[in-house]
């Protein structure tokens, strides 16, 4: 910032261009002065210009587009930046479309290991492996003979090799978890023989990871295998911010941070190396701990909470998982008391929760966000309800809008696993990591699990939010907009899951900017192009209003800019 003459002088000025403001009332001008990091002035060409002095980089956008930065509602980013090559602790296969690729690039990395030394990946590819299959520890055994292989796709699809599986002394004989209230039902997939096949579910996968923890004397993850140290943690960070700014991402909540990711972020903000704004959700891993300890964790918290913070780094909340793939994480009674306790204490909650037809199950946290609410009203703390995959019954919408809670979607998860769900869905429910025999067909259940009805929500009056889930899902490097495609659109991989749900592109760029600013009390601040706002922006080759259909995905993004500096620029 400058100041010529008792006046301002812009750092930067953006003009000849379509600036899509998402204001109040959806201004669109034709260029934007940024000073200190922030918007000062917005207008015509004619407006702006006049304003620049000496030092003001001026930048003729020769017709492009402009849109807030982007936010993205649900990422794992500390996790999602270990799959980089920068932080270089995983094998990352989530391109990879088959077994027989999965296979060579772990073989790739055995070659590279010690004997013993443990191979770990990123998730797998999210649509169809083109055999129509999981690999399982046969697959694994053959790519790595002398290594433990460990492939956690997302948090609770786990699969190993027989090495990793002899180290969790899982075997035949081991009964699948669940009797216990205080740990997460799981299955151990196996064959005919009744012999394990590497194959963890959900609770199975815990149990896995909380013998291979006590074994090697680490500490509990929420979702990972292995605790890093600070330096991979800050490389990890460093790098998974480049992949958002690339896709214009500015700003993303992180699910379920520990304590030492938390450090880390803190130094990279200390550093000034952070690119990217980010709200911390602090994770519980509840499926590690019993009741006491979690009613214990929450009464003698008294560190910050959400709100806390600064532009760069703010706690969010608390995250919980009450069910994956139809299992719960915890039972349903100790599910309640975490809510009801956590609300008492102050605590804004990020619920995981469950594909919304499966009633009964919604209604066991619906019943306890009502409880809680009861003591203490959640309308206005916005609580979010995550994914919110088939949420369609207009009694559970009207619950959810009367206790304020901002439902968190996930549209470029969606487009991606309605794909697997289809692709694979006979091996999908041999495995139990679909529901069975309820008399739904396998297009009905791809609906059910991955279907968003973004029309019927908004027209509820809920708030709804995108984002991604990555690296669940890994974005799509040649087409950085397929998720705000998938937001409005309703395609999937296996094609538009519901019509009639489809929404404006207006709506949907503010499910991703304005909503996402909201969503964390940060709507005076950003999600809009508007004076004394900070200055997220991103440059697209075109205009995302207008471009025909068939053209959407096609579009680039130009530049990202973040606090008024460009943090990526297309080569």
């Amino acid at each position: 910032m400058h100041v010529h003459h008792d006046r301002l002088v812009p750092d930067l000025i953006l003009h000849g261009g379509k600036i899509i403001t998402l204001d109040a009332r959806s201004r669109i001008t034709q260029a934007v002065a940024v000073a200190d990091g922030k918007i000062v002035a917005v207008g015509s060409d004619a407006a702006i210009l006049p304003l620049a002095g000496g030092p003001t980089r001026v930048v003729d956008l020769h017709g492009a587009s402009v849109v807030p930065g982007l936010i993205d509602n649900h990422t794992h980013l500390v996790m999602a930046g270990m799959d980089s090559a920068e932080a270089g602790v995983k094998v990352n296969i989530a391109y990879s479309e088959s077994i027989e690729e999965i296979k060579a690039r772990i073989t790739a990395a055995a070659l590279g290991a010690k004997p013993g030394e443990w191979i770990v990946t990123s998730c797998m590819y999210r649509g169809g492996l083109k055999e129509g299959r999981f690999p399982n520890r046969h697959d694994l055994d053959v790519a790595a003979p002398d290594n433990p292989v460990y492939i956690a796709d997302g948090g609770r699809n786990v699969i190993v090799n027989t090495t990793a599986l002899r180290l969790a002394d899982i075997s035949a004989e081991t009964e699948d978890p669940g009797g216990d209230p205080e740990v997460a039902a799981g299955h151990i997939v196996r064959d005919d023989q009744g012999v394990p096949t590497g194959h963890l579910i959900v609770g199975a996968g815990d149990l896995g990871r909380r013998r291979w923890w006590k074994r090697l004397g680490l500490p509990v993850k929420m979702w990972d295998l292995f605790t890093q140290d600070l330096e991979t943690n800050v490389r990890a960070i460093a790098a998974q911010m480049k992949v958002f700014n690339a896709a214009g991402i500015t700003g993303a909540r992180d699910m379920g941070v520990s304590p030492e990711e938390i450090d880390a972020y803190t130094e990279i903000v200390r550093r000034g190396e952070a690119t990217l704004r980010t709200d911390l959700i602090l994770g519980l891993a509840v499926q590690h701990l019993s009741s006491a300890d979690i009613s214990e964790a929450l009464r003698v918290y008294f560190g910050p909470k959400q709100g806390f913070g600064g532009d760069w780094l703010r706690v969010g909340g608390l995250k919980i998982v009450a069910q994956n793939y139809g299992y719960w994480s915890m039972q349903p009674d100790k599910l309640r008391k975490l809510i009801v306790e956590g609300n008492r204490y102050g605590w804004s909650f990020a619920i995981h929760g469950t594909p919304g037809d499966l009633g009964n199950d919604i209604e066991v946290i619906l019943d306890a966000m009502e409880e809680a609410d009861a003591e203490s009203p959640l309308d206005g703390k916005r609580w979010s309800y995550e994914h919110a995959f088939g949420l369609v019954q207009p009694e559970y919408i009207k619950r959810m809008r009367r206790l304020g809670v901002v439902i968190a979607a996930n549209p470029l998860l969606s487009y991606f696993g309605a794909g697997r769900a289809q692709h694979m869905h006979e091996v999908m429910e041999t495995l139990r990591l679909a529901e069975t025999g309820d008399g739904i067909t396998p297009r009905e259940r791809t609906i059910r699990e991955w279907g968003q009805p973004m029309r019927t929500w908004i027209d509820a009056g809920l708030t709804v939010t995108a984002g991604t889930d990555c690296p669940a899902v890994a974005y799509d490097q040649d087409r950085p907009l397929l998720g705000l495609w998938a937001c409005f659109s309703q395609e999937t991989l296996a094609g538009k899951l519901m019509p009639g749900e489809e929404i404006r592109r207006e709506e949907a760029l503010r499910l991703w900017t304005i909503n996402n600013a909201y969503a964390t009390f940060q709507e005076s601040r950003k999600g809009s192009i508007e004076p004394g706002k900070l200055a997220d922006m991103v440059v697209l080759s075109g205009d995302p209003l207008t471009i025909p259909d068939e053209k959407f995905l096609e579009l680039q993004v130009l530049e990202t800019i973040v606090d008024g500096r460009t943090v990526h620029e297309r080569a």
